[in-house]
């Protein structure tokens, strides 16, 4: 169960950029496409959007709340030195995210087919060894 947990997690992992900040609903494109291939019910798509549009109001003031505390740069585009001062105020913020993003998917679990999960997390699984491969990629560069 904590696989499929942590695979949900990552799957509806939302790593808050300053682009996702601007347009919170861009993130959901390719989890949506994981979604299409679980062949999910009409009743479930429904649940899952009403999840994943609570989740979004409830991170939007979080999501604000950082990009003040970066004064609206990425945390990609800051030095190693800008980061590490910046960590102590953003991981409150990234704490509570994370929680509000473990009950969303706690709910979703709730009413997937076992099947349904075990699809997901293989899906998760493809997706972490090409995410890696792709950041091995980029920083052999």
């Amino acid at each position: 169960m904590r696989i499929t947990l942590a695979s949900m997690v990552a799957v509806l992992g939302f790593v808050v950029t300053p682009l996702a900040a601007q347009d919170p609903h861009r993130r959901w494109g390719a989890d949506s496409a994981m979604f299409e291939q679980l062949g999910l019910t009409s009743d479930q798509r429904v649940k899952i959007n009403a999840i994943r549009a609570q989740l979004d109001q409830q991170n939007a003031p979080l999501r604000e709340q950082m990009q003040q505390v970066l004064g609206g740069k990425s945390f990609r585009d800051l030095t190693p030195e800008e980061r590490d001062s910046f960590r102590s105020k953003l991981e409150p913020i990234r704490k509570q995210m994370k929680e509000n993003r473990h009950k969303a998917h706690e709910q979703i679990s709730a009413f997937l087919t076992p099947d349904q999960r075990e699809k997901l997390k293989h899906q998760m699984e493809e997706r972490r060894s090409r995410r890696g491969d792709h950041e091995r990629e980029g920083t052999a560069n």
